[in-house]
């Protein structure tokens, strides 16, 4: 390889002792030591399906740890505290980048939760209102937590959250009644509820709570700060358009049944060479599917097959991958059952994933199960909150904050008879999107012509706030709304929005599509506030070094190149990059040529990665067409990007920019 990009470097036992001595008569009793029985704290972590393997850490007012254990399959736990350990208590349960936690202001009750509901709890207690620093809080201030103050937070979601635990008939106390995660009573409430807690300041913290299901959006947004008078309360529910009892058991049974199937050897999923959905031949494989039949799956234009949907199941790399952690997103119209889960191979990466599956009742057992169907649609598409820090490595003043919304609509052959795709907002605005140069994805029209951006940036604030200009007069490649959007203007989009995606074929001049999709949002962009308090992954110092010394004018030579190499690094608190993303040109600027892009997706473990050159379509040429396949001559690169997903599909982007702004 001619030049490589980046190089390939980077718990609470109360004892209590009491001597007693007496003597008279000349005679004297024996001293008699008494130990008191120890405290035992046990409960059930959830967020509607168990928080299963989740390390608990119980915390007293000294900021000692004074006890720690496993969350079981079922989310439950018991731990007994260690000695000298004094109330009250903070308890954290933490499982890959979730921690939730909870509190027990005495060791009167021996049952505390830990859920959604008691992280909210914690937040209203929080002087941040953030519910992770509530330990280090209550070691500066030790009357932080009294029973009193706990009791009166517990009333207060009580009372914002009576009409849902009425629908449902909940009446157990949040945070110390006893309850099961199997879908019901107050597991059903966690499967109901949506509760986002979002720092923006070291002092406050923006807080929704929204209820999931296919009724009307019924939410509420207030912050730690809002006086208890003045907290919102959740309008009346309709239990007929909640999530259906016991649904957490259905979501929990298929994914060990797709556990099975992935468990099976290669050679007993598919038939030899298999790469289609007719090749799959294990019952644990095509029961999963609806009509226990996997050419039933359709999900944005993908069927079952090696190249598109559930590849896994075609290669050796996808026996003894997991399904676990699921959990309820909301219904769509036709009644499926929209679910996000979390997968782990073989080497402990984990990804986030959702899917479409229906509601069935096997003929077999005669009770109901939930079957993978997707959401058969014939194209792609999807939205989700995005956010980045761009960072320019020759140019450090304009380094600037975007936050918005992604539309990811893929540039493949599925959509070769697509000319444009209108994408209406929650608001109404109208956003056109087109197939630009050899970008992987439909791009957004800026001013009659095709951008290079996926994003539509509804607010873009410089790292410094000393620099002048307005960010969307300078970086002319990006799209951005015609003027930064208020936090309360971001705040108001509820978590999960609905967009509408308008689809027009090639020769329709036509204001009718011909096919039109709806796509929900599993969480709202960030403030930028929000946003800063968010650690990103990074490049290293000795790529972007490396990466300064070899570029010319901005643009880093990669013609003839296999791959772009890209080394990066995850500090504490930060998410894992999953995709790896290279922008470039065919030729250098003053020279006419033809964006692209090319990506990498790795695990969350690794820390380097080699990009591909990938032609997206059959007029794409910015790679070689033969062997070995390789960045066309002349091709440049312009930017590097690390992006990370977290579990509410929120998509974090630091990208590194070559080029300089005007």
């Amino acid at each position: 390889m001619k030049h490589q990009f980046i190089p390939k470097a980077t718990a609470i036992l109360f004892l209590g002792t009491m001597l007693a001595a007496c003597g008279g008569g000349g005679t004297s009793t024996p001293t008699v030591a008494s130990t008191a029985a120890p405290t035992i704290l046990s409960g059930t972590a959830a967020t509607g399906a168990p928080f299963s393997g989740a390390a608990v850490s119980i915390i007293d007012k000294t900021g000692a740890v004074v006890g720690s254990g496993t969350t079981g399959a079922d989310g439950s736990y018991t731990i007994t505290l260690s000695a000298g350990a004094t109330a009250p208590f903070v308890l954290q349960a933490v499982r890959d980048e979730v921690t939730l936690v909870s509190v027990a202001p005495d060791t009167a009750s021996s049952t505390v939760n830990i859920t959604p509901i008691t992280n909210l709890i914690a937040s209203r207690l929080s002087v941040s209102g953030d519910p992770l620093k509530l330990a280090a809080e209550l070691k500066a201030n030790p009357t932080l937590l009294s029973t009193v103050q706990v009791n009166a937070k517990v009333d207060e979601i009580v009372a914002m959250l009576k009409p849902l635990l009425d629908a449902v008939g909940a009446t157990a106390n949040p945070l110390t009644g006893k309850f099961t995660a199997d879908g019901t009573g107050s597991d059903r409430v966690l499967d109901s509820v949506s509760i986002k807690i979002t720092p923006d300041s070291a002092t406050t913290a923006n807080i929704e709570v929204a209820i999931k299901g296919s009724g009307a959006d019924n939410l509420i947004q207030f912050t730690n700060q809002t006086p208890v008078a003045s907290v919102p309360k959740l309008a009346t529910v309709d239990a007929s358009t909640l999530v259906p009892n016991g649904t957490a058991v259905l979501i929990d049974d298929l994914l060990k049944r797709m556990t099975a199937c992935f468990a099976l050897p290669l050679a007993e999923r598919v038939t030899a060479n298999g790469s289609v959905a007719a090749d799959v031949t294990a019952p644990a494989c095509k029961t999963l599917f609806k009509n226990d039949n996997p050419g039933s799956f359709l999900h944005n234009g993908r069927v079952v097959a090696k190249t598109k949907a559930f590849s896994g199941l075609f290669g050796a790399d996808g026996t003894g991958v997991t399904f676990a952690r699921g959990s309820y997103d909301f219904t769509r119209p036709n009644g499926d059952l929209t679910i996000s889960y979390e997968t782990a191979d073989s080497a402990g990466n984990n990804q986030s994933q959702g899917l479409a599956a229906s509601r069935v009742t096997n003929t077999t057992t005669g009770k109901d199960e939930l079957k993978i169907f997707g959401n058969q649609y014939v194209y792609d598409g999807g939205v989700s909150a995005y956010h980045q820090l761009r960072e320019f490595i020759n140019q450090p003043a304009s380094n600037y904050y975007s936050t918005g919304y992604s539309f990811s609509i893929a540039n493949n052959t599925n959509m070769s008879g697509v000319a444009k795709v209108e994408v209406v907002s929650p608001k109404g605005e109208t956003i056109t999107m087109v197939k630009s140069g050899s970008r992987s994805n439909f791009t957004i029209r800026n001013g009659g012509t095709a951008s290079g951006s996926t994003v539509l940036r509804i607010r873009s604030d410089y790292a410094a706030a000393s620099t002048a200009a307005a960010v969307s007069t300078r970086d002319t490649g990006q799209t951005f709304a015609t003027a930064n959007a208020t936090d309360a203007e971001i705040a108001s989009y509820p978590a999960q929005s609905l967009w509408t995606f308008r689809y027009f074929v090639t020769g329709n001049a036509t204001t009718t599509p011909d096919v039109t999709q709806t796509y929900k949002t599993r969480s709202r962009a960030l403030s930028i506030a929000e946003l800063k308090q968010k650690v990103l992954a990074n490049l290293t110092s000795t790529a972007i070094a490396e990466t300064l010394a070899s570029s010319t004018n901005g643009y880093v030579t990669v013609g003839g190149d296999a791959a772009a190499n890209v080394d990066w690094e995850v500090p504490a608190g930060a998410m894992a990059p999953t995709e790896i993303k290279v922008f470039g040109r065919t030729a250098a600027p003053p020279a006419a040529g033809t964006g692209f892009d090319d990506s990498a997706t790795v695990r969350s473990t690794v820390r380097s990665a080699a990009v591909p050159c990938s032609n997206q379509t059959g007029s794409d040429a910015h790679c070689t067409t033969t062997a070995p396949v390789a960045f066309a001559a002349g091709a440049v690169l312009n930017g590097a990007n690390l992006v990370a997903r977290d579990l509410g599909a929120r998509e974090f982007s630091h990208f590194y920019a070559f080029y300089t702004l005007p």
